[in-house]
């Protein structure tokens, strides 16, 4: 018992890339996530840890459940139409803000990562306010500090990888494949070479924006500004965040419909537009963002069916990018 309550979490790289795939329930999300710790504990750690003297008397009905397990069973399901069918399970509640905590308790490690983190997520906040008004400048800086900021994260949370055996890498490249900063850095690494597109920077001030909330909300709590305007901010934000996630989800899949025209001028760019739809594919297989991205997608379905069903050719041609995006990524 003692033990597990002295394990530090917060530096084992195999909890924190494990603790990735797992979806926490919107209520009681401290005492869901002591179950998890336990749990994982007893499997990885030490077998005969008792969790009776780590778990509540009494079970919760639902238990958080890990995103890669989910996600696959879900996505079984091929559906008719356009493949973008209903899901049967109830839509799960969206993932927990930034874990940020004082004296380097958060998911980001110390205290000096932690503020490195949010002045660099502060910046890409300006950076794209000011990208909005027209500037290729500040669009250009705003996808250099979102490859350097989303590299860190990465870096915090999975380290380096280890160089021998290439196991090792392969496992490294897997956990990362699998979050949505690596999907960031590729998105900006792509995007910096391209005309400015209106709608990529409000996903990276989306999540800015909750970055910034999230490690104020961690360190300030007793600052008199912050209780007297930055809670009601803090809570309205965390009300609204199933919206804002479906905000980012749009913005991603029109921005795939805004570089179509670019394929007609000489701004194109087939490049991107391949590592873009690998994107967007995985993002319909991962648990941080297939919820949102499958229901874009449906509503799409349903607002362009009357018109495609009678260009039997065209839907022929969409009938088969859909098994394509709805084939999972490794699945053999």
């Amino acid at each position: 018992m003692d033990a597990f309550k002295n394990f530090n979490f917060d530096t084992d790289q195999k909890w924190n890339s494990y603790i990735r795939t797992v979806e926490l329930p919107g209520r009681n999300a401290e005492e869901a996530m002591l179950r998890v710790k336990a749990r994982w504990y007893k499997k990885n750690v030490d077998p005969d840890l008792d969790l009776s003297q780590v778990l509540p008397a009494t079970e919760p009905q639902s238990h958080p459940q890990g995103g890669t397990a989910s996600t696959a069973s879900r996505s079984a399901s091929t559906g008719t139409g356009s493949g973008y069918s209903p899901r049967p399970s109830a839509t799960p509640p969206p993932p927990p803000p930034p874990r940020y905590g004082k004296t380097g308790s958060g998911t980001y490690g110390s205290v000096a990562a932690q503020r490195g983190l949010f002045f660099a997520h502060l910046g890409i906040l300006t950076l794209g306010i000011v990208a909005s008004l027209q500037s290729r400048t500040a669009y250009l800086y705003l996808m250099r500090l979102t490859i350097l900021t989303m590299s860190y994260k990465i870096f915090l949370q999975h380290g380096l990888p280890t160089i021998r055996p290439m196991r090792m890498i392969m496992d490294w490249m897997q956990r990362v494949m699998l979050t949505a900063d690596i999907q960031q850095v590729v998105t900006a690494v792509f995007f910096s070479a391209l005309p400015p597109l209106p709608v990529v920077p409000v996903p990276l001030m989306v999540l800015a924006a909750y970055h910034v909330d999230a490690y104020c909300a961690a360190h300030y709590t007793g600052h008199p500004l912050w209780q007297k305007y930055g809670n009601r901010l803090h809570m309205f934000l965390l009300r609204k965040q199933a919206d804002a996630l479906m905000l980012n989800a749009y913005c991603e899949v029109l921005t795939a419909a805004l570089m179509l025209p670019l394929l007609f001028t000489s701004a194109r760019s087939l490049l991107t537009m391949f590592f873009y739809a690998q994107i967007l594919k995985l993002k319909l297989h991962v648990p941080d963002s297939a919820t949102q991205h499958r229901r874009v997608w449906r509503r799409i379905n349903e607002v362009t069916l009357p018109y495609r069903s009678h260009v039997p050719f065209l839907e022929r041609i969409i009938q088969l990018a859909v098994r394509w995006f709805m084939t999972v990524p490794g699945a053999h």
